[in-house]
């Protein structure tokens, strides 16, 4: 029996900051910028660096204890005027912190105010994100800020160099383009895996935001102080043109409809990507509103993926799994062993979100890495992030690393755990850690 306590011991829970900070990583030329604290903006540059192995872009408007006292009103001008002057950026991404947001500082005045004093920056485009630390976890954040990336730059052609048409083809026909807003519980690699499949079909895709550009670990000759590869603001100029919106992860399903009721593109939200079942549902979607058949290479892949299945679901049905994760990767991850026959023995969420609750064979409820290690004792094997490793090592249970951050294990933003391929990838870590 889970003893009673009033306290969080060995949060799994990320700042909501932190997920803003994410979303804005994925938008070309845009500098993010934290409406608080130096030490909060320091805490995620290190979580994100950790985890990315990459240096992060961000900037804070160092609220001290005066400012805070008087308000940071003056501070977020200030800062936004100086990152203008400064670094030149195409956008500037600003998010709240649970400091300014207690306080009451109203960004949008602020903002408003600037521009009267300042004309020269009427054509900059500043994006305004409420992430305060009391509304959930990192995917609350991530969510919040592409449904406020959407609502100020999408079809707005005041902005850089106006509408663009679309990419024709070599007979003058235009591609049809498709919207993905993928989750935060999609690392870059799975980004790159979904494009590409979409792309198979004959779109043209536009991904808001784009890590896999910014965060997929190329080389670059220097640090910058505004995001290398991403989302184009061209690009968010052309969303009201797309054919198709799909989200992935039950908390993107309020940006798709902003799309859907604002423009009128048709919206589709698949909760998981993870599993046959999953995957079918997304491809036959694909092939239906694209009109063409499904490519041999994805045929292929799910007939690997089945081989899978028959070879190993012995090894794989009846085994206890322990997750602790965001929403999203938990029911992703969880439904897929659920499919493969596994047991569900301990489903802890970072947050419950503002979503629907997903349905898994075990209720899902909130719960920190505590509560994982006093509940995960007769699971065979516990799934988390780096930070679950104290739990595991205490119970001697085998752990896979997933979710943020992953620090103790190489090359985890280019893992793939999507589609045909990347289920029966995911498969293959779980009977390798099972072993």
């Amino acid at each position: 029996m889970t003893k009673l306590r009033h306290y969080n011991g060995n949060p799994q829970k990320n700042s909501p900051a932190l997920g803003a900070t994410l979303a804005y990583l994925g938008v070309n030329g845009l500098l993010a910028l934290l409406h608080g604290s130096q030490g909060c903006s320091s805490f995620i540059r290190l979580q994100l660096s950790r985890h990315y192995k990459e240096p992060i872009p961000l900037n804070s408007t160092a609220l001290l204890e005066e400012s805070v006292i008087f308000g940071g009103w003056d501070h977020l001008k200030k800062g936004i005027a100086v990152a203008a002057d400064k670094y030149k950026p195409q956008i500037i991404g600003v998010m709240s912190s649970g400091l300014t947001e207690t306080y009451g500082d109203d960004m949008v005045s602020a903002l408003a105010s600037l521009r009267t004093e300042r004309p020269d920056l009427q054509d900059l485009p500043v994006v305004l994100a409420g992430t305060p630390d009391y509304i959930g976890s990192m995917q609350e954040g991530y969510q919040r800020t592409v449904e406020a990336l959407l609502m100020t730059l999408a079809g707005q052609s005041n902005y850089g160099a106006g509408k663009l048409q679309g990419i024709p083809k070599a007979d003058g026909a235009e591609i049809p383009s498709v919207v993905l807003l993928p989750g935060c519980h999609l690392t870059p690699g799975d980004v790159d895996e979904l494009k590409e499949i979409v792309s198979s079909f004959g779109f043209k895709v536009i991904t808001v935001p784009d890590l896999s550009i910014s965060l997929d670990g190329h080389a670059e000759l220097e640090a910058a102080p505004v995001v290398q590869g991403g989302t184009l603001l061209e690009e968010f100029q052309r969303l009201p043109e797309c054919k198709a919106c799909f989200s992935f992860g039950l908390s993107m399903e309020k940006s798709g409809e902003f799309l859907k009721n604002t423009f009128g593109v048709p919206h589709v939200n698949f909760p998981s990507l993870t599993g046959l079942t999953a995957t079918d549902k997304f491809i036959l979607t694909l092939a239906e509103i694209s009109g063409k058949e499904i490519p041999e290479k994805l045929l292929r892949q799910r007939s690997r993926l089945l081989d899978t299945l028959a070879d190993y679901h012995d090894a794989l049905g009846g085994q206890k799994v322990a997750i602790a994760l965001e929403m999203d990767l938990l029911y992703s991850l969880g439904s897929c062993l659920v499919e493969v026959g596994s047991e569900i023995s301990v489903a802890l969420a970072a947050s419950l979100g503002a979503g629907n609750t997903p349905a898994l064979p075990i209720p899902i409820e909130v719960g920190d890495l505590e509560t994982l290690e006093e509940r995960a004792g007769q699971s065979n094997l516990i799934i988390a992030n780096s930070n679950g490793r104290q739990a595991a090592g205490a119970l001697k249970i085998p752990h896979l690393r997933a979710g943020l951050p992953v620090f103790d294990r190489a090359g985890y933003p280019q893992k793939c755990w999507i589609g045909y391929q990347g289920t029966q990838l995911f498969l293959f870590d779980t009977l390798n850690s099972l072993s």
